[in-house]
C-alpha cells in the first residue's frame, strides 16, 4: 500500500499509527497482530478472525493466530489448503468471498470440518508472503461482508506481513545474543578439559535451547564408512548409526528436511570444517517451526540460527577431534620410544617375547596377546630370527600373556586362520567383530573373544611370524593404534634378527 493511502486510512483509524508506533519502540509483533485481528473482527462485525501462515513447504497452512468464536478450537491448528473453502486465496493469492443466503445449514466443510459451519467469509492474501493470508468469517448479522470490509484487510495486510517478518527477525537477534554469551563462557565451561566428551557436555544444553523436543550429533568413524551416534536426547530420531548412502543426496552441502520413521520433522545439518565433513547436526522441530516457503530446510525462519550454531559446533568438535589425535599419536609415540630404549638391554629372546608382549599391550590394552612364530612342516620355529624361506604350514605360538593354555595349545592354519593370514599375506588385519569375521570363518580362534588385532613379523619385507591382541569385548581399532602396533612389531623384528647374529 501507498504511503499516501495509508496516510488517508490512518486519519479515519487512529489505531493504525498507534501499531507502527509500538512496534518502533519494541512490541512483541505477534502480540500487537493479535489485537490489530481483534480490531479488524470487531470493526467488520465478523465473529471470527484468522491469520493464517504456511507450514511444510506451503504444503499446509496452520492458523496461528484466531480471535473471536472458535479460538480455542483453530488456534494452532494445520490443514491441507483442499480441505478449507480457502484454495482459490492460498494457492491462487486471490481475494476470497462466500455468502450463501439461500442455505439454512452452514457450509459443510467451512473453514474446518466441524466448525459451526461457515455462513459468511472474506480474505485477502499477505503480500510479499506465498501462502499466508487475512479471513474473516461468519457476519455477526448473517449478512455478506462488503467490499468495504474487503479494503480494510487490504489496507492492513502489509502490516501482518511485516510483523510476521519482525517476529522472525527478532528470533533470530535473540539467538544471536545468545550464541554470543556462550561463546564468551566456552572457555570457563570447557576448564583445562579439552576433550570431546567435555565438548559433547557444554554442547548439549546449546542444542536443547534450540530445539527442546529432540536432537542429536552423528559423527564419522575412523574409517569414514559410517555415522555414529555420539550425543543424543529426547525423542527418537535416527538409528545409532547411519549409513551416508541413506540421507538426501545433497546433506553434505546443504541443511535439509527429513522424516524419521516416527513421523517427527526434523531439519539435518552438515559439520563441515576446512571443506571435510566431520558428521552431522539433526533437530527436531515443533510443528509451528517446520520449514515454510520453497520446502528447503534452508529457508526455514530458523535455519539461520541454526547453521551458524552448526558452525561453531564443527569448529569445536574439529579443534577437539585433532587435538585427541595428536595426543593420542603423542602417547602410541611414546611408547615406541620407550620400547626402542629398551630393546638395547634384551639380551634372550625370551626377554624380547616379554619386552614385545609387553608394549604391545600398553599400545592396545588387550585380554590376550600372542606372538607366534612360523614353523615349516615337521620343523622346530625360528626363535632367533633367522628367516627361513620355506613356506609354513602352521604358525606355533611362542609366547602367550596371560598364560592361556588354549592359545598356547593352538597352531593356526596359514592361510586359513586370522594370524595365518596375516602370516600369509604379509599385512596387518583388524576383526572389530572377530566371530563374524571372513578370515576366522573356517579355522577360528579358541576361546570367547570378540575382537583381534593382528600385525605381521617381518624383516625386510619376509615375514616370520604374527604378533596377535584379542580382547573379550567388542571394540573399533583406529588407524593410529594399527600403525603403531605395526611399527612396534617391525622395529621388534629388527632387533631379533640382530639378536640372532
Amino acid at each position: 500500500m501507498a504511503n499516501r493511502e495509508w496516510q488517508v486510512a490512518e486519519r479515519a483509524h487512529p489505531e493504525w499509527d498507534s501499531w507502527l508506533r509500538r512496534l518502533q519502540v519494541g512490541a512483541d509483533p505477534f502480540a500487537l497482530l493479535n489485537e490489530a485481528l481483534e480490531w479488524a473482527r470487531k470493526h467488520t462485525a465478523a465473529q471470527t478472525a484468522l491469520l493464517l501462515l504456511p507450514v511444510q513447504g506451503g504444503q499446509e497452512v496452520e492458523f496461528v493466530l484466531v480471535n473471536g468464536q472458535g479460538g480455542e478450537e483453530l488456534r494452532g491448528l494445520r490443514l491441507r489448503p483442499d480441505e478449507t473453502v480457502l484454495d482459490e486465496l492460498l494457492h491462487k493469492r486471490l481475494p476470497w468471498r462466500y455468502y450463501n443466503e439461500g442455505e439454512r445449514e452452514p457450509h459443510s466443510r467451512g473453514v474446518r470440518r466441524g466448525f459451526k459451519g461457515l455462513h459468511s467469509g472474506v480474505g485477502v492474501p499477505l503480500p510479499g508472503l506465498a501462502g499466508g493470508a487475512l479471513v474473516l468469517v461468519n457476519h455477526r448479522q448473517h449478512e455478506p461482508f462488503t467490499d468495504e470490509d474487503e479494503l480494510l484487510l487490504t489496507q492492513i495486510a502489509p502490516l501482518f506481513t511485516f510483523g510476521v517478518h519482525l517476529h522472525a527477525l527478532k528470533q533470530t537477534l535473540e539467538w544471536r545474543e545468545h550464541e554470543l554469551e556462550w561463546l564468551r563462557q566456552l572457555p570457563a565451561l570447557l576448564h583445562e578439559e579439552l576433550s570431546l566428551q567435555r565438548v559433547l557436555q557444554v554442547v548439549e544444553p546449546v542444542l536443547r535451547a534450540v530445539s527442546p523436543l529432540t536432537g542429536g550429533l552423528w559423527l564419522y568413524d575412523e574409517e569414514r564408512t559410517r555415522l555414529l551416534c555420539t550425543l543424543h536426547y529426547g525423542a527418537p530420531l535416527l538409528p545409532e548409526v547411519i549409513e551416508p548412502a541413506a540421507l538426501p543426496p545433497d546433506w553434505q552441502n546443504a541443511p535439509c528436511m527429513i522424516t524419521t520413521e516416527q513421523g517427527l520433522n526434523a531439519e539435518l545439518f552438515p559439520l563441515r570444517l576446512a571443506g571435510r565433513t566431520l558428521g552431522i547436526l539433526v533437530l527436531g522441530l515443533r510443528e509451528r517451526e517446520s520449514a515454510a516457503g520453497d520446502g528447503n530446510a534452508a529457508a526455514s525462519p530458523l535455519a539461520f540460527r541454526y547453521s551458524s550454531s552448526a558452525s561453531h559446533i564443527a569448529l569445536l568438535i574439529g579443534y577437539v577431534l585433532l587435538h585427541e589425535q595428536l595426543a593420542v599419536r603423542h602417547s602410541l609415540f611414546a611408547t615406541l620410544y620407550e620400547f626402542s630404549l629398551r630393546l638395547g638391554e634384551v639380551r634372550t629372546t625370551d626377554e624380547w617375547l616379554a619386552l614385545l608382549a609387553q608394549h604391545a599391550m600398553r599400545i592396545l590394552p588387550a585380554d590376550r596377546c600372542v606372538i607366534y612364530f612360523a614353523s615349516a612342516e615337521g620343523s622346530e620355529c625360528q626363535t632367533h630370527g633367522e628367516v627361513d624361506n620355506t613356506p609354513a604350514r602352521r604358525l606355533q605360538p611362542a609366547w602367550v600373556v596371560p598364560p592361556d593354555d588354549t592359545l598356547l595349545n593352538h597352531y593356526p592354519d596359514v592361510p586359513y586362520s586370522l594370524p595365518g593370514w596375516v602370516y600369509a599375506f604379509n599385512a596387518p588385519l583388524a576383526a572389530p567383530d572377530l566371530a563374524r569375521h571372513p578370515q576366522n570363518l573356517k579355522e577360528p580362534l579358541p576361546g570367547m573373544f570378540h575382537s583381534a588385532l593382528a600385525v605381521p613379523l617381518q624383516i625386510a619385507e619376509h615375514a616370520f611370524g604374527a604378533l596377535l591382541l584379542l580382547t573379550t569385548t567388542p571394540r573399533e581399532f583406529t588407524l593410529a593404534e594399527v600403525e603403531a602396533l605395526f611399527m612396534l612389531a617391525n622395529f621388534g623384528a629388527l632387533h631379533l634378527q640382530n639378536l640372532g647374529s
